[in-house]
């Protein structure tokens, strides 16, 4: 993934709990799941997208998860001809989302602890990006890698800048960087300093993105990743459709005023 000349924008669609955290979840639900909401993403201008795994392990990603995303990336690449496709797993694991990738012909991942050391929920986690890297060598993969810096969820553990921090993704080599502060001013300091590095690969927003503040986003970086700002506000009961496609619209048309504008 290299500098990108317009707007980077990635839908994200978040599964629901299944296997050993839902057991009786149906796999077929889970794929209708799938196909309905990337649908009302691609249907209405965002084509770059990844599947977000929230299943809770405090270890590496079960093997049902791996099979699961492989298998629903092959159907989404299928289906949807012209998707950009990427993988998220909950689980602190720097080879599961690349191995799915790779195996569905999806395009790319998106890694939380990439480089240093947070504090979360979980307990701490050490960056996992040598090994990520190592992984997708071995197998040949041409899956491209942004790596979260500072990950919102948790806090940086030791004093390392962030300047420091980016420095580290990019020479284990992160292909994009991902900036999420606590609050939307830290997230723009963030931004700023990535600014300062002159990276010269894409950085984007992870986090609090929305159709109010995406043109002062791509003042500042490449992109973003959205996904809450974009759902249905009262999902019918029993519906699998979450995302609003009026929303979606609306957020995609913004982008390309945006772009016409620059």
């Amino acid at each position: 993934m290299k500098n990108v000349d317009k707007p980077l924008i990635i839908g994200a669609v978040h599964l629901p709990y299944y296997g050993r955290n839902n057991p009786g979840l149906p796999i077929a639900q889970i794929e209708d799941y799938a196909l309905q909401n990337v649908q009302v993403f691609y249907d209405n201008g965002i084509r770059t997208l990844y599947i977000q795994d929230e299943n809770l392990t405090c270890g590496p990603a079960y093997p049902e998860t791996i099979a699961l995303l492989a298998s629903l990336g092959k159907m989404l690449k299928t289906s949807f001809p012209e998707l950009c496709l990427g993988f998220i797993v909950q689980a602190h694991d720097a080879c599961a989302s690349i191995a799915a990738a790779h195996a569905s012909g999806a395009d790319f991942v998106r890694i939380k602890v990439f480089a240093g050391s947070m504090y979360k929920a979980e307990g701490l986690r050490t960056g996992v990006g040598a090994e990520a890297v190592n992984y997708r060598t071995m197998l040949g993969s041409k899956v491209k890698i942004l790596a979260d810096v500072y990950d919102r969820e948790g806090m940086p553990a030791g004093n390392a800048p962030l300047a420091m921090a980016l420095g580290w993704a990019d020479r284990f080599g992160a292909d994009g960087f991902v900036l999420t502060g606590h609050d939307w001013a830290e997230t723009l300091e963030y931004l700023d300093i990535a600014d300062q590095e002159d990276l010269g690969k894409p950085v984007l927003v992870g986090g609090s993105v929305k159709e109010g503040n995406i043109y002062e986003v791509l003042d500042h970086c490449d992109g973003a990743v959205v996904s809450s700002s974009l759902m249905l506000d009262n999902p019918a009961e029993g519906s699998l459709l979450k995302w609003d496609a009026q929303k979606v619209r609306r957020f995609a048309d913004k982008v390309e005023k945006y772009q016409a504008l620059s």
